[in-house]
């Protein structure tokens, strides 16, 4: 067998699993909800304290950050937890406050300073100082449902101690949104939807909901203080005493607004280095999720079929382009008319951060460089007064 025909069975082989991960992960995406909720088997609702860590004012804060308030629950107290003692993020918290008096709620200033991540050291006074068992975490840019959390709750069952709702992107004005979209809603949701439905939960921490008393004997703030990838850690360290994580049968809207691509390439960037130091076999793999290589390998195995290169990539696009569109249209999650640029921009962007994360630990954290895996000091042993 010639070197070129070697090549391009090769390639056909390559592009024949790709093209069977794409489909599957389609389906799993469409199907993912059902699955899931059947396997959501809590009925009683017990108080809970709705953890909300702020930093900066991005658009549409207060529009997201409400939406814990009008939450159709028995029983919660929402605690707000921030680095700086005045901020317009505070200012506006303090707004929301006012608006919903019959809430239970205060804010803690976060003094720690012993985490790689800023995130984890902002999250030490409330987590330590929660009032109920029962936690949930809430990024400032997801949008929660009147009934979210008494959905989520659903999976918070006896064997499951860290329940993670899989995110999609909304609200998009302009290009890059697009493109960030395009990337969590696409090979990074497929992968997240296709691992739920085989029953398998990871770290993803829009929002974490999760039992106190789980969480201190799974180790605490020390389980997940030496990572910027907190999530992940937290997942891990609950497997570690037995206790699953587990994805939601309702994902979460996540607000993106307007983007800059700069901030884009970094965000990616960081979840790409966590992955390559918590997750190095999916990080190993994560090329045959993206169309890119795909369109490689379909331009060398196409004269095998008798066709030319140009048509291999073009058919191979096409495939690529049409399930991801007509997933987007089954879910209803917003497109462009430039969703073929878009397309283009993301597995440039995608092949970009994958190559660069090889050759970095540094990432930026909102709009702070630092070390993904850093040494962390001891997590304080009491909790601090906010």
């Amino acid at each position: 067998m010639s070197a070129d025909l070697l090549i391009s069975w090769l390639a056909a082989a390559y592009w024949a699993i790709a093209t069977a991960l794409l489909a599957t992960s389609v389906i799993a995406t469409i199907v993912q909800p059902r699955i899931a909720k059947r396997r959501a088997r809590r009925r009683d609702q017990p108080p809970v304290s709705i953890v909300l860590p702020v930093k900066l004012l991005d658009d549409g804060f207060g529009r997201t950050q409400e939406t814990v308030f009008t939450q159709n629950y028995p029983c919660f107290d929402v605690t707000v937890s921030a680095a700086e003692p005045r901020s317009p993020a505070l200012r506006k918290m303090g707004e929301i406050f006012a608006r919903h008096p019959e809430t239970r709620s205060r804010i803690l200033l976060s003094t720690a300073r012993f985490a790689v991540s800023p995130k984890v050291d902002n999250l030490y006074a409330p987590f330590m100082q929660a009032e109920n068992d029962v936690i949930l975490m809430k990024d400032a840019n997801v949008l929660l449902e009147p009934d979210a959390l008494a959905e989520h709750i659903r999976q918070l069952t006896d064997d499951v101690g860290l329940v993670c709702a899989i995110p999609y992107c909304a609200g998009l004005e302009n290009f890059a949104a697009h493109v960030e979209a395009a990337i969590i809603n696409g090979p990074h949701a497929r992968m997240l939807f296709l691992a739920s439905c085989l029953g398998q939960g990871h770290g993803v921490g829009k929002i974490m909901l999760f039992r106190h008393s789980d969480f201190l004997r799974a180790g605490g703030f020390d389980a997940i203080s030496h990572t910027v990838g907190e999530d992940n850690a937290l997942a891990k360290a609950m497997r570690r005493i037995g206790q699953r994580p587990v994805f939601s049968h309702r994902p979460v809207r996540q607000e993106l607004g307007a983007r800059d691509f700069h901030d884009v390439y970094q965000r990616q960037l960081r979840w790409s280095v966590i992955r390559r130091h918590d997750e190095l076999v999916s990080f190993l793999l994560e090329p045959i999720c993206q169309a890119f290589p795909s369109l490689v390998a379909g331009s060398l195995a196409a004269p095998l079929l008798g066709a030319t290169p140009f048509c291999g990539f073009a058919a191979t696009f096409a495939l690529w382009f049409a399930l991801e569109t007509l997933l987007s249209l089954a879910k209803g999650w917003q497109l462009s008319y430039a969703a073929p640029a878009v397309f283009v921009f993301r597995e440039a962007i995608m092949l970009a951060v994958w190559v660069n994360a090889w050759m970095t630990d540094r990432v930026v954290w909102a709009k702070d460089k630092v070390h993904a895996r850093a040494m962390a000091q001891p997590a304080p042993r009491a909790p601090e007064e906010g």
